[in-house]
């Protein structure tokens, strides 16, 4: 293992970096053996970011680790086009107004501060035609009780920090994608349910999607059950 060990040598004095070798069959048990080690720490991942149709979908350590770490993920799926930002000036976090997409907020509103980030939240709503034109006035009550104006007055009132938001349209994967084409120092953070086997959706069809296209790096949370 001489050659593995010299080069994350190399990493741990260009990143100035603690180096700490972790030696298992099974690389996924390892990382949570560390988290559990160290419980205020993040485990950071690159990830193929395979479809469904794959054996190995988003990568069976990655896949792990977000289902069994009870706590956000960093993932990031390196593109040919675009590299790893090297500032984060924006956490993006996906929402789409049910109480388990939600769970995200807490940890996006900490990366944000301690990243000194812009908070915004983002939601895509589907494209539906209304069957007629609103007025003034619908238009005005829409946005006053808009759900992610809501959720932005409570991130202001409980954490004290201001949360932009923008309400997308289509489909939420595509969206997102679509959106954040052109904003590559930006840290995308969500819940995910991350299933697998039977059930074939792996980290949600929006999740998986966006590991896949968005091209910035993902913080991804599977919430522990709730009794």
């Amino acid at each position: 293992m001489s050659s593995e060990e010299d080069y994350l040598r190399d990493c741990a004095r260009q990143y100035g970096a603690e180096l700490r070798f972790a030696v298992s069959p099974d690389p996924s048990t390892a990382i949570r053996a560390e988290l559990h080690r160290e419980p205020r720490a993040i485990a950071a991942l690159t990830t193929h970011g395979r479809t469904a149709w794959t054996e190995v979908i988003m990568g069976s350590v990655a896949l792990s680790v977000v289902r069994e770490a009870l706590q956000p993920v960093l993932l990031f799926r390196p593109q040919a086009h675009r590299e790893a930002p090297n500032k984060i000036i924006t956490v993006a976090a996906a929402l789409d107004g049910s109480p388990f997409s939600e769970e995200i907020l807490p940890h996006a509103v900490k990366a944000a501060c301690s990243l000194s980030a812009r908070l915004l939240l983002l939601q895509a709503l589907p494209v539906i035609r209304p069957p007629s034109p609103l007025s003034r006035e619908e238009r005005a009550d829409i946005v006053e009780s808009s759900y992610l104006y809501r959720r932005a007055a409570e991130i202001q009132d409980a954490h004290g920090i201001e949360a932009q938001w923008e309400a997308l349209h289509g489909e939420p994967g595509d969206a997102l994608c679509s959106y954040l084409k052109d904003m590559p120092e930006t840290l995308l953070a969500m819940t995910t349910h991350a299933r697998d086997g039977a059930k074939r959706v792996v980290m949600g069809s929006v999740a998986g999607n966006c590991v896949r296209h968005a091209g910035v790096p993902l913080l991804l949370y599977w919430p522990p059950k709730r009794n």
